[in-house]
């Protein structure tokens, strides 16, 4: 099991190597410009990568985007298999609808005979075809790439991935500091979101809100209806024997400046009222 203590060692240690802490930062919302190391030649370009989309700046990230572009994806380049890198171009493209041709050659290019890093590769390219659901995935970066994103993430994956994280021993001792880094965020992301209902769930919910509410008020008119039906009824049983009477509410209700059919409008909204409440419906839903 991964022990906290094994997590703090490891923040500990990346404080002392800028482009991990950067990326570990940016991921966990504590990136600061001003802290950035611009003489690390590690960090050449990162740097404004990482500020652009921390900012949400669209220009600053499409004209870094455009300066790499303009290079011949090659095996050869190194920057082709940063996967910290990769990962951020492809947040920025798809976060700024940027054609994909360009990545996705770029990542074609990427050649590994390391089973992790052809994993990686694979996940890239299935984000970029939206194939968040693949078996050949590496949920650790599907899920942190959702969440920075704000697109909807797929919770039946969590438990495993947990699971299998919180099991890996081997995890900070791993050589592969960018799954590290993605492994600790979508640890934080799956314990956050653990008791909340996913989106299928939330938009089941508020389609039962709308449907229950139109349907107690279906049976509210229906009541109030009966009440009508009724009162008709009598009126018409009792007219004989009480004529002066109900003239005299008649004239009363014209004073006032009250009709028939408000005076039901108010009896079906009082209903209406009652029924939600007795249901218990106001009580969750309705702010007093």
């Amino acid at each position: 099991m991964v022990s906290l203590n094994e997590r703090f060692d490891y923040l500990n240690r990346i404080q002392q190597i800028p482009k991990i802490k950067q990326f570990s930062d940016f991921l966990n919302g504590n990136y600061c410009a001003k802290s950035i190391t611009r003489d690390d030649p590690c960090c050449i370009g990162f740097n404004d990568l990482i500020d652009s989309l921390s900012n949400n700046d669209e220009q600053m990230f499409k004209e870094f985007y455009n300066d790499y572009s303009r290079k011949k994806p090659s095996s050869d380049s190194l920057w082709i298999n940063d996967d910290f890198l990769i990962f951020l171009l492809i947040l920025g493209i798809v976060r700024y609808k940027i054609d994909r041709n360009w990545i996705k050659e770029s990542i074609g290019v990427r050649v590994t005979q390391k089973p992790e890093y052809q994993s990686i590769s694979k996940t890239f390219y299935n984000i970029l075809e939206n194939n968040f659901h693949s078996n050949d995935n590496l949920y650790e970066i599907v899920i942190v790439f959702q969440y920075l994103l704000n697109i909807p993430m797929s919770v039946e994956y969590f438990d495993d991935l947990y699971i299998r994280i919180s099991r890996n021993n081997n995890l900070f001792s791993s050589k592969n500091e960018f799954l590290i880094c993605l492994s600790i965020k979508a640890i934080d992301i799956i314990i956050i979101s653990k008791e909340l209902p996913n989106n299928t769930e939330i938009a089941r919910m508020r389609e039962f809100i709308k449907i229950f509410s139109e349907k107690v008020m279906i049976i509210s008119k229906v009541i109030c209806y009966i009440i009508l039906s009724l009162v008709i009824v009598l009126i018409f049983v009792f007219w004989s024997n009480y004529k002066d009477i109900f003239n005299l509410v008649s004239i009363i209700l014209s004073i006032v400046g009250v009709s028939f059919m408000v005076l039901l409008k108010k009896i079906q909204n009082i209903i209406n009222k009652y029924l939600l409440f007795v249901f218990g419906y106001s009580k969750i839903f309705i702010k007093s």
